[in-house]
């Protein structure tokens, strides 16, 4: 379908073979590159936060009282099961504006001291986590670690926990500090639990649009500065009265054979090293 062309009316079907005229057109969109240099930035802010914060909320709940224990990991995975529209309308109402939760009760008495400390600093009364380009991606951001972070937490607990008692009492005969314990038991252990949790922020990063709808109303923001992948292709295929579903299909379509491609030569070289 990304080879045709989109029809030129709401009542026109006519579609013609163009090729890779539409794939051609996005090398020439700067807005497209924005929003995959959006949606990579916003990906990897995720994935840099989330697992080693995940990792270290895990090592807590392991340590602390297993009565305990099942309270803490409810309470961390309660933003994970909760509905994204419900989500995305508390995104909304800890980021709206002045009156904002996150402005109530962080940002302003954060400033308010920084002013206090040297009034000679030109700080805003509040930061406008909506509108300002400075801020925005850092919202989404935290968008994604505020739904994310108890549910890999989760995982992570389940691994740690499933961790062979004689290797733990091998490593306290042998004196092993908590480091090293660490470093050569605790991480290896939870690979498998980290390549997933990198796997799977990554297709939520590509695939959110719930939150950063809710936040941005559709679109990317001043400045285009919350511009994911997913908001173009909704504005490209179904705003303004316009269905150019060729276009928003071709969008889609690049960063997936991008992956298969990076697929494909990581497992030629796997096969190249066995």
């Amino acid at each position: 379908m990304s080879l045709h062309s989109d029809p030129s009316g709401l009542n026109d079907a006519e579609e013609s073979f163009i090729g890779l005229k539409n794939y051609f057109e996005l090398i020439k969109d700067k807005s497209y590159h924005k929003a995959l240099s959006n949606t990579t930035i916003y990906t990897l802010g995720s994935i840099i936060i989330v697992v080693p914060f995940s990792f270290f909320l895990a090592q807590l709940l392991l340590a602390c009282n297993r009565y305990i224990r099942p309270i803490f990991s409810f309470v961390l995975i309660v933003p994970g099961i909760t509905p994204p529209i419900v989500l995305s309308i508390l995104f909304l109402l800890f980021f709206h504006g002045e009156n904002g939760i996150l402005n109530q009760f962080i940002a302003i008495p954060l400033i308010d001291i920084l002013k206090d400390l040297n009034p000679n600093w030109l700080l805003p009364d509040y930061i406008n986590w909506q509108k300002d380009p400075k801020f925005i991606m850092s919202a989404l951001i935290f968008q994604s670690i505020w739904r994310w972070t108890g549910f890999i937490t989760l995982f992570f607990l389940c691994s740690l926990q499933a961790i062979p008692d004689n290797l733990e009492e091998a490593f306290d005969l042998e004196g092993a500090s908590w480091f090293t314990r660490l470093i050569h038991l605790r991480i290896p252990a939870c690979a498998h639990v980290i390549l997933f949790a990198i796997i799977y922020l990554m297709v939520d990063s590509i695939a959110i649009f719930a939150g950063s709808y809710r936040l941005l109303g559709g679109s990317g923001g001043t400045d285009d500065a919350g511009l994911l992948l997913i908001s173009y292709v909704y504005q490209t295929g179904f705003t303004f009265q316009q269905f150019n579903r060729a276009t928003a299909i071709s969008m889609s379509v690049v960063p997936l054979l991008a992956s298969l491609i990076w697929l494909l030569f990581w497992r030629k070289k796997r096969d190249e090293v066995q």
